[in-house]
């Protein structure tokens, strides 16, 4: 259904997203709400699909949203606006997905070495021993790597506050970040069944 922007001035809703990402780049605050009240409604859905938490999807687009104003000044205005967010949302959904598994698959790991009782000697060694490989890994990743895994994981940063940090793009933390849990899933599969 075309926005009443885009019918008053007789344009098709990708253009009138198009005119409102020039605007933003400007540092235009009105074009920016508009664009995100104009999409956030159905990016939040989307992202529900994927992640199935209406929370954390709103979180998502939210991030994206904060993202997208945080670098108005350098990102190009795309082709289509409507397919760039939907597409920067997916990635982000994706990333998140990912995280999480590999969160639960190291609490699940861990929860292998505990016993409810007192933990026994051998447990206590084998839970020290994940603990050290875990770290070795981590010591071991490339530098940029690690940079970029410390700063999400222990740091709470998001991949567009990494980016900026790193004076990268925040596909490169993505990478980046998707290497380091590929090692530590190699360096860590003896514990991780």
């Amino acid at each position: 259904m075309p926005s009443r922007e885009a019918a008053r001035h007789g344009t098709t809703p990708d253009v009138t997203d198009r005119l409102a990402f020039e605007r933003i780049r400007t540092g235009d605050a009105a074009a920016f709400e508009s664009l995100v009240r104009a999409h956030a409604a159905s990016l939040a859905s989307f992202a529900h699909a994927y992640v199935d938490s209406g929370a954390i999807a709103e979180e998502l687009v939210q991030d994206l949203f904060c993202w997208l104003w945080d670098h108005r000044f350098e990102t190009p205005v795309p082709r289509s606006v409507r397919a760039y967010l939907f597409g920067s949302l997916r990635n982000r959904a994706l990333n998140h997905l990912r995280h999480q598994r590999v969160t639960i698959e190291f609490e699940a790991a861990v929860a292998r070495t505990r016993n409810i009782g007192a933990p026994s000697a051998d447990e206590e060694l084998l839970a020290a021993d994940l603990t050290d490989a875990l770290q070795r890994a981590v010591r071991e990743m490339p530098v940029r790597c690690r940079e970029v895994f410390t700063l999400v994981r222990d740091e709470h940063l998001t991949y567009a506050e990494v980016a900026e940090v790193l004076g990268i793009s925040s596909r490169t933390v993505e990478i980046h970040m998707s290497r380091a849990l590929t090692l530590l899933r190699t360096r860590l599969a003896p514990w991780l069944g």
